[in-house]
């Protein structure tokens, strides 16, 4: 409202985004981003301009509004580049690496990351160097291309303990579990998830502890304990829809859809399956609608209903097929439900 602080004001705004993102304040900040930025266009601050951009994708992308954020995010490389500032073209381009891993795009997402490396490695900034390594590594996993995946987060891990960065190991202690629990190898995804939520207690941030027992919940389920999971899952599902993180509420709610089908009740399974769709949709994840659609189809062909199974694979297909490189693990599981769809057509 005072001129003669706006300059400050943005400065505040921007310095305190790393807070506002760890405590989960995200859709309080987001009306003061939006502010800010009409505020600095005003003073032609295109430096700061860009910086609230990338702050307003990193919200988007946070709250599963992906396109919106590939939007904003663009448009502060472009300015970036315009200035030829390459550090903070380094920033952007490993924010936007995961972004494009949101949307499918995995090549895109890699060349994002190893430019950025290449960036970050050039100006010496170690720091953005760990985190550009951790999201290479998140798209080599998405990719299944596990060696290649550890060896990006290994890099990152040492960076991060150099730095004595707890909060970026505990980022990286989760990403190796992701890779070890897809390899099947349960015991050593679940030791770096307790390593991650360990560490993400230590420093204070709630939510990615919560995400890593999201998937700790999901190595509970393949040793057995089922019960367990759901009761973690329920635990954190009220987090995750305080705070409008809906990508992770999704899974939430596609994985207890999975624990209810195993404990004997598909009638909830399925309407925990269908809201997980709604939410995969509406922040358009389309491989992981498609994932929620043939979890659907699953628990109608087990209860014969093969009207339905086809109709909700068919939707599943469709989006798949909308995808320039789907996960290969979900294509997967949709081919084998379309499989056992077909022959039971057949049979009948």
């Amino acid at each position: 409202m005072e001129p003669l602080a706006w300059a400050s004001g943005l400065d505040l705004v921007v310095a305190l985004w790393p807070l506002v993102e760890l405590r989960g304040h995200w859709l309080r900040w987001r009306d003061l981003l939006q502010q800010a930025l009409v505020v600095c266009r005003g003073l032609e601050r295109p430096d700061r301009e860009a910086h609230l951009l990338d702050q307003l994708g990193e919200l988007a992308r946070i709250i599963g509004e992906s396109r919106e954020a590939l939007a904003r995010q663009g448009e502060a490389l472009a300015i970036y580049r315009r200035l030829g500032d390459q550090h903070a073209i380094a920033r952007v381009l490993n924010h936007l690496s995961q972004q494009h891993l949101a949307l499918g795009n995995t090549h895109a997402a890699e060349q994002c990351s190893q430019e950025a490396v290449a960036l970050f490695e050039q100006v010496g900034d170690q720091t953005g160097l760990a985190w550009a390594q951790n999201n290479w590594g998140n798209v080599c996993l998405e990719r299944e291309r596990w060696e290649a995946a550890l060896a990006h987060l290994a890099a990152a891990d040492v960076l991060f303990e150099a730095q004595e960065n707890r909060h970026g190991q505990a980022v990286v202690a989760h990403n190796r579990g992701q890779v070890y629990r897809l390899q099947r190898r349960a015991a050593e995804a679940a030791v770096y998830y307790q390593q991650a939520i360990a560490g993400h207690q230590e420093t204070g941030d709630e939510i990615h502890a919560a995400r890593s027992r999201i998937n700790l919940g999901i190595v509970y389920h393949e040793q057995g304990q089922t019960v367990d999971a759901l009761a973690l899952y329920r635990e954190v599902e009220p987090l995750f829809r305080r705070v409008g993180d809906r990508p992770s509420l999704a899974w939430v709610l596609n994985n207890q859809g999975v624990f209810l089908a195993a404990l004997g009740d598909p009638s909830t399974a399925l309407v925990a399956y269908q809201e997980a769709v709604r939410l995969h949709l509406a922040t358009g994840k389309h491989a992981e609608a498609a994932n929620s659609l043939t979890n659907c189809a699953e628990v109608y062909l087990d209860q014969g209903r093969m009207v339905e199974a086809q109709d909700t694979l068919a939707q599943a297909r469709a989006l798949l097929q909308a995808l320039s490189d789907p996960p290969p693990w979900i294509v997967r599981w949709y081919e084998s439900q379309a499989a056992r769809a077909k022959g039971e057509t057949g049979s009948g």
